[in-house]
């Protein structure tokens, strides 16, 4: 696409400048251009520009590393020097994701380090071409000044300022005889508004020069050097709970990590895993073969499967645990937990190709998964700190404790999609909560299930408090729902087989002495709502993330749009060519953003909902996919009614259907006009929408102006209603009262003397 640019840009006499507005795409974008500007049909342009910004930590280095490269391709570039323009949205991001802050704190840090910047670009004038783009007087008058002493041809150097920002200052650079350009925004007038909206914000924050300028501060102080104080420390993530940060592949060495753990996974492909009960790998009755969906000929690994028999043995080894287990004090069992979330950080790269292979998922999207585990980890071990304190709600003569007791069996039913966090999540919650626990995972995760497994036994988990049961869902899976010495299924997966299992733990077995607590997710078909005040940028972003992330097979990824009637054509305009902006292939593959489904029949399965839809509606978009691989190109489909198949039934795969409002009230009728009630999302400026949206869409996590995947521990509890599930909220403080009984003990301590027992003192 560059090159095509590149070419265009030739044969029409412009000039092209690439901008630097995301630290995240900073590195590549540096390292895509210096590529293909060393190439022969390239190699000798001089119309191209790049952006540096000087309030980026490594922006020295940055600057440098130009230099170097442009003195060996012996053609000049531009390099066009900033301030930089958006400081919370990367200082923001970066606590949010736990990172470091690539930006300094300090104003007073920026322009200084904009000046030592300003020194070298000017210094190689011969390599590159300066363009010096500030608002302050002092920034721009060293830059001329340093341009005069070293006597800069007119052609090697230019300063710029934003239409209607700094008129006097253009004039006063022009008078010096400076070559300036004053640029403006250009294109359709409300991105243009936004534009220029960030820019007042940014002139007229109180740290800005135009704003002091306006305040009549004395020229030595305006014009002085900037008062920096040495600081230049990171800013103290104050969030209340300390996340496990994802991997920032933007840094060269995380991407070098990364290919080194992909050849240590390869390595280990193929091998067998084993079933463990009662703390002992045992022999399985039969196996099956654990595929890459990126490449189905390629054998993750070859996992045994439970008879019923050794079903029954997992139980009693359970049973038998449970005594001690449910007297083992909370903070060591949450110290298990806290080691295996340790474990997990050491080999988060290795686990994330795990996923990747496996199950198909692009490694960033697997890296974000591992985190979630190790957040799942350390979250129930302090929630559970916290309830073991119980409630006190003494009167006087008389005390009353409300304190929490462990149900016993628990059996984990988990899903593919999330094969690492949401199996290690549902586990871990009913290990610290003193539940002997059975992790029976879907057949297509079983490899990433054993790796947890083999964590849990290395953090100390005691023999038969968990236990690792493979086996077949119709046989093994019914087995253990069924039998009456278990008190607990958490489950996550469809509709079809939540319901069946909720049917099947009602019904009280022969022997059986308590009710069954089923917790239970299953799925959604969730809507995103777009309105007429809309940021489009904004909302087709979202809406292409939420939509074909892990090609769809999220429960909480976006299946229907919801555009409202005044921007409709445009969205689905701007939504088709977003879509086909994304790359299709192999999991493991760094480019890739939409990988493969999970296997043969989800394949065949997605492919007859688009037929269904192809009859339903018009396709806007149904992009080709590779086939070597179980594939599935992003497909749109558009003007379709919200009651069609297509808009009704979960999908789970890389479908999207855009439906037409009229109105705000029409929209929000057919987004809560489903069974489910999982997530949902709105892109809107209007108040009125949002707080309506609040208080009518129905659904357990509701996101506005963002996407609607992606939940974090203890930011975003996740969990639905209706048919999504029973309104759990995995990652939240209530979580764990799924799996505890509550119990009262109330003691009457008036005076009544004291008369031990003979042989009980």
């Amino acid at each position: 696409r560059i090159r095509t640019l590149l070419r265009h840009a030739k044969e029409k006499g412009a000039a092209i400048h690439f901008d630097m507005e995301q630290y995240v795409y900073k590195d590549l974008t540096f390292a895509i251009l210096k590529q293909i500007l060393m190439e022969e049909e390239f190699r000798s342009r001089t119309d191209i520009g790049v952006t540096i910004q000087a309030y980026l930590r490594d922006s020295l280095t940055d600057l440098k590393g130009l230099v170097e490269w442009a003195s060996y391709r012996g053609y000049p570039v531009t390099v066009r020097l900033v301030k930089g323009a958006y400081w919370d949205q990367e200082t923001i991001k970066s606590q949010q994701h736990n990172w470091p802050q690539p930006v300094f704190n300090d104003k007073a840090e920026t322009d200084a380090n904009f000046e030592r910047l300003t020194q070298l670009l000017l210094e190689n004038h011969e390599y590159l071409y300066a363009a010096i783009g500030s608002h302050n007087v002092r920034s721009q008058a060293l830059a001329l000044a340093i341009a005069e002493t070293l006597n800069i041809p007119r052609r090697r150097f230019e300063q710029q300022v934003l239409y209607g920002m700094g008129e006097p200052l253009a004039k006063a650079l022009v008078a010096r005889g400076s070559r300036v350009r004053v640029y403006a925004p250009y294109g359709e007038l409300l991105p243009g508004m936004a534009y220029l909206i960030r820019r007042l914000l940014e002139n007229t924050a109180n740290s800005s020069f135009l704003r002091q300028n306006m305040e009549e501060r004395p020229i030595e102080e305006l014009i002085g050097p900037p008062q920096t104080n040495g600081n230049v420390s990171q800013r103290p993530n104050e969030l209340p709970f300390p996340n496990a940060p994802d991997t920032d592949y933007a840094d060269a060495n995380a991407r070098e990590t990364a290919k080194q753990a992909l050849q240590t996974v390869r390595q280990q492909l193929g091998k067998t895993y084993l079933p463990l009960i009662n703390g002992e790998y045992v022999p399985a009755s039969g196996y099956i073969d654990s595929v890459n969906p990126s490449n189905f000929e390629e054998v993750v690994g070859r996992v045994g499967q439970i008879s019923v028999e050794q079903a029954k043995d997992a139980i009693e080894a359970a049973k038998a645990a449970f005594p001690d287990w449910k007297k083992t004090p909370v903070r060591q069992r949450a110290g298990i937990l806290r080691k295996a979330a340790e474990l997990m950080e050491q080999r988060r790269t290795e686990l994330s190709y795990w996923v990747c292979l496996e199950v198909g998922k692009a490694l960033q999207q697997a890296d974000a998964e591992v985190s979630e585990a190790i957040d799942f980890c350390r979250y129930y071990a302090s929630e559970m700190e916290r309830l073991d304190q119980g409630v006190n709600y003494d009167i006087p003569g008389e005390t009353n404790r409300y304190v929490y007791q462990p149900r016993g069996v628990a059996v984990v039913i988990s899903p593919w999609n999330f094969p690492i966090a949401i199996a290690t999540g549902m586990t871990v919650a009913a290990l610290v909560t003193g539940n002997c626990t059975l992790l029976k995972p879907a057949a297509t995760s079983s490899v990433i299930a054993a790796k947890i497994a083999e964590i849990l036994v290395e953090a100390g988990i005691p023999k038969g408090v968990f236990q690792y049961v493979p086996g077949r869902g119709s046989t093994v899976g019914n087995f253990l729902v069924k039998h009456p010495d278990v008190h607990l299924i958490a489950f996550t997966g469809s509709q079809e087989v939540g319901a069946q299992i909720y049917a099947d733990a009602a019904i009280l077995q022969p022997g059986q002495k308590h009710l069954k607590r089923v917790i239970a997710e299953m799925g959604g078909k969730n809507a995103i709502i777009i309105d007429e005040s809309a940021d489009l940028d904004q909302a087709v972003q979202g809406v292409v993330q939420s939509a074909f992330g892990y090609s769809g097979q999220k429960c909480s990824a976006c299946s229907r749009a919801i555009a409202l009637a005044p921007i409709y054509d445009t969205f689905v305009a701007r939504l088709v060519e977003a879509t086909k902006s994304l790359n299709i292939g192999p999991a493991d593959a760094a480019s890739t953003q939409v990988g493969p489904v999970i296997d043969g029949n989800a394949q065949k399965r997605i492919q007859e909902y688009i037929a269904t839809g192809k009859q339903e509606s018009a396709i806007a978009l149904e992009m080709p996919a590779p086939d070597n691989g179980y594939y599935v190109g992003p497909v749109v489909f558009q003007d379709v009614s919200p009651t069609a198949k297509i808009a009704q039934e979960e999908i789970f795969g890389p479908v999207l259907a855009v439906i037409k409002a009229k109105d705000f009230s029409e929209a929000l009728e057919m987004a809560n006009g489903t069974n489910f009630a999982l997530t949902g999302g709105l892109y809107s400026r209007t108040p009125s929408h949002i707080d309506r949206a609040a208080a009518e869409f129905e659904v357990g996590n509701l996101y506005i102006n963002r996407n609607i995947t992606g939940a974090i521990v203890a930011r975003q509890p996740f969990g639905g209603f209706k048919l999504s599930g029973v309104g759990s909220k995995a990652g939240g403080p209530d979580y764990l009262l799924q799996f505890l009984e509550p119990r009262v003990i109330t003691e009457n301590i008036q005076r009544q003397g004291f008369a031990p027992i003979e042989g009980n003192e």
